[in-house]
């Protein structure tokens, strides 16, 4: 035999290796597209075995459906003329009838004398599905915040905002984005949902997807409770990123129990779940579904209208079985959930896991209620595992991106795939001469790589070496690769099995992340903020220059020392911070706390500090982190003082301006009672002058401390039962001589009883007031309109006018502090209604103190307004 031939012999038996062991698909067409040869994975991909695909032509076999066969027609005439065919995927469908996405490579190869077309196809049916699955995610996650119902935010580690759906914003809260963006959340929450939002938020930073409810406040003011589901993610700089989404549950909050307790509400919920609820009696018939049973087991409404027993959906050799638990449920057991096959109407059959617990009514069961989830894709998965495990055992241990055999230093097999990594082609490496191959190795890499080489007899057989080195391409770039190296025997001789995988891209992300360690390390030396790292037994480890500065200790002087030996920590501290040390190690969540430490000079300063449990190099340490506060606490200290001071005006006003002024007061009313007849009309002038301005400095004086009251807390109400259409009945007598006096007509839709628990002479002032500024504002022969309506938790009072109406920024300003609307009308009424602008702030307060809402509405200038008191029946 001469060489020619036993060259021929060596690549026959290394083609015929590669063929039947490679788990890639390869086919042999001759020119007409007949099917010649095929591998095992070409049967398993196809689901025909080898006698049913040799002999037939591609086209015939019904793999590729009508709308590719076009293609891949003008794909096999273009091979017959020498062209390659680059990687392509198309969609076909196997014996099994499964629809397959393949990555399909063919060309034009010659096997000894022959001709043929070969055609390399892989399966990408997981990975196509992912893209999809991509695609449809991101284009929903457009549609969602475009449309979502839901406040979208997003913010930075700091709690930074940084994004907002700012349509939904403005409609919920009436922010827009220069309101948000740039500024922290943390400043909208309400100061009593601080805390518990921070520790949340601190959970979502450790991967963790949190709902949180908290008030947030309104633009207006005012807060409204939310619920926010948390997400992180990383943007496309590899910064982590919060994803919020916010709702409105205000109402929510207020009617949960009913809802809770509420069959018909039960109802609705279940009709939304996507599981199936079946609800049996004590009969086994079923009783009641939810909507998704239909898609689920096919059967219509009008199947489930007419009645259908369990029977009807278990499999005849699993009705023993679930009769079983059925009696167990009956007696009140606990069943863990059962993993069942289950019926649909048309015979074919799901997978399922079971949730069932009996139904009780006064004690007794009268049924039994099963949600039921259909797991099938989640079996077939995992018997699709079980069955190739073993048969792709080797595939998983081997790199399939590039493919090589080396004996004796040379090339006696390369794959299409190795050859375009590296940018020969599949002939030259095959020429090249003994030791050749090594060209293709970077030269820090040769000495390194030929080492491993010949110490493989050291390894047990066919014990894989893997390495990392850097390979050189044709055209002399630099690529790093992850390699396999397996010894084997190939024409009864010892070779290698080597395999490739390109990692630059994974090494140029190892690069970029040993540059954000060492952005870390500058963070942790340049940080405004102290960072201590101590052991779990409590020994310094580490420590940044901001903490030496805090407490005028060296590094030095700190490394080593147990925390609690040094004199830093006050002894009244020491048992606290034990306690927190312990519960950290336990993974416990715990607050920051103040504490005020002792600096080598023997000051004191007040610190903020917060600790967590990290893992460093897979060791658990504790990070305590610190921030003086010593100016924090001298201003707390200082506001202190100034709210005792607050509270000592309030109480000597009420004395030192209001005693003198209803002395006045009483006086010229007195006066103007008695004498008024016995002075001159110029005198009486000066008297209605002097009476009316005493009038309106003593209301001006009451305003003044009711607001100062509100705001220093010490404004309280006295409720009881009181009848609120007496009162508004009350209010209206009152003001008649001012209704006549505009000749307004006064319409009045109020029921003839309607109690709820109220400050009887607060709520009086706050309808007076609204009845006041509708006359002052309402010209001659207008309309005033009181109505009254009732709700399931509250009555609304609405106080509408036909007056000069309100612009949007007249609303904005109502009900703050001095927040008067000038009007033409004052000069038009006989007596005129005096306002100190604080009436519209102290009713807002009074209404919010009960518990309810006040807010005005105005279609514009002219068009009347109307005012809303919504008090609550239950506060």
């Amino acid at each position: 035999m001469n060489n020619n031939q036993l060259y021929q012999k060596g690549h026959n038996e290394a083609f015929r290796l590669i063929f039947e062991k490679s788990p890639i698909s390869i086919t042999l067409l001759d020119l007409n597209g007949q099917i010649v040869e095929v591998n095992s994975a070409t049967e398993k991909l196809s689901g025909y075995d080898r006698t049913q695909l040799i002999g037939y032509h591609f086209t015939k076999l019904g793999i590729i459906p009508d709308s590719t066969l076009p293609k891949m027609k003008n794909v096999f005439t273009n091979l017959l003329k020498g062209e390659n065919f680059s990687p392509g995927e198309i969609l076909i469908t196997n014996n099994h009838k499964d629809a397959l996405w393949i990555n399909v490579i063919g060309s034009l190869v010659k096997v000894g004398d022959n001709l043929l077309i070969q055609v390399l196809a892989q399966d990408i049916t997981p990975r196509k599905s992912l893209e999809i699955k991509l695609k449809e995610s991101e284009e929903k996650y457009r549609l969602l915040t475009q449309n979502i119902n839901d406040m979208i935010t997003i913010i930075n580690t700091e709690m930074q905002i940084e994004y907002i759906n700012e349509e939904k914003h403005k409609k919920v809260m009436n922010y827009d984005k220069d309101d948000l963006i740039g500024r922290s959340s943390l400043e909208f929450i309400h100061p009593d949902d601080r805390e518990k939002v921070l520790q949340e938020f601190k959970k979502s930073i450790e991967g963790e997807e949190r709902i949180i409810e908290a008030r947030i406040r309104h633009k207006d003011g005012h807060y409204v409770w939310t619920e926010t589901n948390g997400n992180m993610f990383r943007d496309s700089d590899g910064n982590l990123k919060i994803q919020l989404v916010t709702r409105d549950i205000t109402e929510r909050k207020k009617t949960a129990e009913i809802l809770s307790e509420s069959k018909k509400r039960y109802r609705n919920l279940a009709e939304s779940l996507l599981e199936v609820i079946f609800e049996i009696d004590t009969d086994y018939n079923l009783v009641y579904t939810n909507s998704i049973a239909s898609k689920i087991f096919g059967y219509s409404h009008e199947d489930f209208k007419k009645g259908l027993h369990v029977n009807d959906f278990i499999l005849p050799d699993e009705r023993n079985f679930v009769n079983d638990v059925l009696k167990r449920l009956f007696k009140g057991e606990i069943i863990e959930p059962q993993l069942l096959r289950l019926k649909r109407k048309d015979g074919s059959v799901f997978y399922s896991r079971i949730y069932a617990t009996p139904i009780y009514n006064e004690g007794e069961i009268v049924g039994i209620r099963s949600v039921i989830h259909d797991i099938t894709d989640m079996k077939i998965a995992e018997n699709r595992i079980k069955e190739s495990e073993e048969k792709f055992r080797t595939i998983a241990e081997q790199s399939l991106m590039g493919i090589s055999i080396i004996q004796d230093e040379q090339v006696k097999y390369v794959n299409q795939n190795l050859a375009d990594l590296l940018g020969y082609t599949a002939k030259e490496m095959l020429n090249w001469k003994k030791g050749e191959f090594f060209k293709t190795i970077h030269s820090e890499d040769k000495k390194r790589i030929i080492s491993l080489a010949t110490s493989i007899d050291k390894y047990e057989n066919n014990k894989a070496i893997y390495y990392e080195a850097r390979g050189l391409t044709k055209q002399g770039e630099i690529i790093w690769l992850d390699v396999y190296y397996k010894k084997i025997e190939f024409e009864e001789n010892p070779a290698f099995l080597v395999s490739f995988i390109d990692i630059s891209d994974r090494k140029t992300t190892q690069e970029k992340l040993k540059e954000s360690e060492e952005k870390y390390r500058f963070l942790f030396q340049n940080a405004p903020f102290s960072i201590l790292l101590i052991e779990k037994s409590g020994k310094i480890v580490d420590c940044n220059p901001s903490l030496e500065k805090l407490i005028g200790y060296s590094r030095d002087e700190l490394i080593g020392k147990k925390y609690r030996k040094l004199l830093i920590v006050p002894e009244e501290y020491l048992s606290k911070l034990l306690e927190r040390l312990e519960k950290i190690t336990k993974g416990i969540s715990i607050p920051p706390m103040d504490v005020e430490l002792i600096r080598k000079d023997g000051t004191k300063i007040w610190t903020n500090i917060e600790s967590s449990f990290v893992k460093i190099d897979n060791k658990p340490f504790i990070i305590i982190m610190g921030h003086d506060i010593s100016e924090k606490k001298k201003a707390e200290k200082g506001l202190k003082e100034l709210d005792e001071m607050r509270k000592e005006f309030i109480n000597r006003a009420s004395h030192e301006l209001k005693t003198p002024i209803t002395t006045v007061y009483g006086a010229y009313q007195l006066l103007n009672s008695q004498y008024r007849n016995e002075v001159s009309k110029d005198a009486q002038e000066l008297l209605d002058m002097a009476v009316n301005g005493t009038k309106r400095l003593k209301k001006l004086v009451d305003d003044l401390l009711d607001v100062s009251r509100m705001e220093s807390r010490m404004f309280t109400l006295e409720k009881h039962n009181v009848d609120l259409s007496k009162l508004i009945l009350k209010c209206v007598n009152e003001l008649t001589y001012f209704f006549k006096r505009g000749d307004h007509n006064l319409e009045l839709n109020i029921p003839e009883n309607l109690f709820l628990n109220l400050d009887e002479s607060r709520i009086e002032l706050v309808i007076t007031n609204l009845l006041t500024n509708a006359i002052k504002y309402t010209p001659k022969k207008g309309t005033i309109c009181i109505t009254i309506k009732e709700y399931d938790d509250y009555a609304d009072i609405r106080i509408k006018d036909t007056g000069i109406g309100l612009t949007k920024n007249e609303i904005g300003k109502l009900f703050k502090k001095f927040g008067k609307i000038q009007t033409p009308l004052d000069k038009d009424l006989d007596i005129q209604l005096g306002t100190t602008g604080l009436g519209l702030h102290i009713a807002k307060e009074i209404v919010q103190l009960h518990g309810g809402k006040i807010w005005a509405e105005s279609e514009g200038k002219n068009k009347g307004s109307t005012f809303i008191v919504r008090l609550p029946f239950n506060d």
